[in-house]
């Protein structure tokens, strides 16, 4: 089976600027245009600091690359949506517990609006909990980006290619 690789799958999935494949660069030459390329764009230059992202999840290498951040920055950044990540997984629990307390009311012959809103009740706290969660995970992310990086991420979420 022919398998082609794009561009997208080199520039975002591993943080390289553009098609990299044996026979078309060297990575000589690879170097020393990604250098030119970060010090044209007047950033910290190299490739992300010298570090690999072959083993980060794919947020994180987004992020890593639109951003430039360091290693520092994206291990922290990595470990705010980490958090992130469980408040989200104890909301969805905490809905499906909601959905399961109310299809066993359901079947109740008296079937009132308190009953409906107290069984309903744990969903509301969770999004609560959630939005603090998020609150303080963009909190945590922006006080770790520079005032170009923030301008570049304030860019990703308004063009809703980050969605946090």
């Amino acid at each position: 089976m022919f398998h082609r690789c794009n561009r997208w799958s080199a520039r975002y999935a591993y943080g390289h600027s553009g098609f990299q494949s044996k026979g078309f660069e060297d990575k000589g030459s690879h170097e020393q245009s990604h250098a030119i390329h970060y010090q044209a764009r007047g950033r910290r230059g190299g490739h992300h600091g010298g570090g690999s992202y072959f083993g980060v999840r794919r947020p994180i290498r987004y992020l890593s690359y639109q951003l430039d951040l360091d290693d520092a920055q994206t291990r922290k950044v990595a470990a705010v949506l980490d958090r992130l990540k469980v408040e989200r997984e104890q909301a969805k629990l905490d809905e499906a517990r909601t959905v399961i307390d109310v299809a066993s009311l359901v079947t109740e012959s008296e079937l009132s609006v308190e009953m409906l809103k107290e069984a309903l009740a744990p969903r509301v706290t969770s999004a609560e909990h959630l939005q603090v969660a998020v609150a303080k995970a963009m909190h945590d992310i922006i006080r770790e980006l520079d005032p170009e990086q923030r301008e570049d991420f304030a860019y990703l979420l308004n063009t809703k290619a980050f969605v946090l």
